[in-house]
């Protein structure tokens, strides 16, 4: 069945389409942004009360009014938490009166209910309980305008940006029989907002399909659903096959782990043997979770603001040895400075990689076929020197701030490259699994002696252990260890030809 790759249709249960507009973020980026938004707001109209009001009279009144202010974001916190302020499963289902009840007394109930516990000693005389007290009363009303203020620009000025901020969690149904109808059907009467199915996908026949039920949403098998990812990605597949489909469940389950989403198993198919992850929810609805993408939200961000950050500086501070190859290149051999070829990246989807070319310009490789070999006559007597020392890697940090590469991450090949006769991805049946995560400039292969070109199947098997074990055991540490460790190796040439 063809699938169209270019856009992705609304589904006809709400959600948004896709097609060649920007998404939003996701559910839970948007709780973390909501609160980190509603926070400062919060210490930023409490602070600014207390400034208003003058500097400080005693050195106590200053201890107390900082308990009190730490006081009050504390129970800011545990008012938003209990009130359930920024949740969006919530939000879509209140109105906006409630949630501009619910905002006025996160906001001003921390100062007030403070205030009213200070009342039994107010009028004693002394004159720092006068003044905190006072500061109470002003802070409330200044956190109760400030929510209604920011509800206001969230609601009205700002409306038709508030729609987009939240993305529907983007979901692949795989399966198209009674199971699927039913999750869909759940999906569409229980959150008709914050999920989108973006079709169903299954490979039986197309004969077979052709009286399906959910014929009409049927875009395809899983080939095309690896294939959509690349174009357009998505958040979750669903797996929703009865039972009885324990070994199709397993085939699926190693044939779709190559994509960074989230798997999960819909409810009562339970007899099968792969590793139980747990459970997760989607629409309120238990599922069991057969696998979870690696690198998860904040640390995603986290990790993507860290490698942009370090590789600007990083070509900054680089740039006059940049520079000097750039000109050595020039003078050694003719053709271009910069050697680009395709790469398999992030989802099996396709970029251009950049390095300093270091071979002839009329005997490279522009796909990859075949492999440096020690002393290949085709690289220049510059390129060897680059290639040692790794130089010939650095334009990669162009990849990175480009975000189609990290800076530590399993090293990107061509699709075409061979070991011996027969394709890489031929030869280890995870191969792909290495692609759940962004490729990187460096690598736990690479700082653990597996540089340089894959000579056999026994070298191709250890890489992937190696990168499998990152993903596994990922963590900003392990990150900064590793990239440690390539600066005190780099320059050894082992393996480097």
């Amino acid at each position: 069945m063809e699938l169209n790759n270019t856009a992705v249709h609304a589904a006809p249960f709400g959600g948004t389409t896709a097609g060649g507009r920007a998404r939003g973020f996701s559910p839970q980026n948007v709780r973390l942004l909501g609160i980190g938004v509603d926070f400062s707001l919060f210490v930023i109209a409490i602070v600014a009360v207390a400034l208003k009001m003058g500097p400080e009279s005693t050195q106590l009144y200053r201890l107390a009014q900082i308990f009190i202010g730490a006081l009050l974001m504390a129970m800011f916190a545990v008012a938003c938490l209990l009130t359930r302020l920024h949740e969006p499963r919530v939000l879509a289902r209140i109105s906006v009166a409630a949630h501009f009840l619910k905002a006025v007394v996160c906001f001003g109930a921390p100062p007030l209910l403070t205030l009213l516990i200070c009342a039994p000693f107010l009028g004693n005389g002394d004159p720092n309980v006068d003044r905190l007290a006072a500061w109470l009363g002003y802070a409330a009303i200044a956190a109760a305008g400030v929510a209604v203020v920011s509800r206001i620009a969230l609601f009205g000025g700002l409306a038709g940006a508030s729609k987009r901020l939240v993305s529907a969690q983007r979901v692949a149904v795989v399966g198209s029989g009674e199971a699927a109808g039913r999750l869909i059907h759940w999906l569409e009467v229980t959150e008709p907002g914050l999920v989108e199915v973006i079709g169903v996908f299954d490979d039986r026949s197309r004969d077979r399909l052709a009286e399906n039920a959910l014929a009409q949403l049927i875009r395809g098998n899983t080939a095309d659903l690896i294939e959509l990812y690349k174009s357009a990605p998505f958040d979750k597949i669903v797996i929703a096959l009865p039972n009885s489909a324990e070994d199709r469940v397993l085939h699926l389950l190693r044939r779709l782990r190559q994509l960074p989403v989230d798997i999960a198993l819909a409810p009562d198919l339970i007899g099968f043997r792969s590793p139980n992850q747990g459970q997760s929810e989607i629409a309120g609805l238990k599922l069991y979770r057969l696998t979870d993408r690696p690198i998860r939200g904040s640390q995603r961000l986290l990790k993507g603001a860290i490698d942009r950050l370090l590789s600007a500086a990083a070509l900054l501070f680089l740039s006059p040895l940049l520079l000097l190859v750039v000109l050595a290149i020039r003078l050694d051999s003719r053709g271009p400075i910069l050697f680009r070829q395709p790469r398999q990246g992030l989802g099996d989807s396709l970029f251009q990689v950049y390095k300093f070319r270091t071979m002839r310009a009329d005997l490279g490789d522009a796909i990859g076929r075949q492999q440096t070999q020690r002393d290949d006559p085709r690289v220049t007597r510059l390129g060897a020197w680059l290639r040692r020392t790794s130089i010939d890697e650095l334009p990669q940090l162009l990849n990175v701030l480009r975000g189609e590469m990290s800076l530590v991450g399993p090293r990107p090949h061509t699709p075409h490259m061979l070991i011996g006769d027969k394709q890489i991805f031929d030869l280890v049946d995870e191969y792909s699994f290495r692609h759940r995560v962004k490729p990187g400039i460096t690598g736990l292969a690479q700082v653990n002696g597996y540089r340089g070109a894959i000579d056999t199947p026994e070298h191709l098997r250890a890489r992937i252990d190696y990168d499998l074990y990152y993903i596994d055991h990922w963590s900003l540490w392990l990150d900064f260890k590793i990239l440690f460790r390539t600066a005190a190796i780099c320059f050894t040439g082992v393996n480097a030809y």
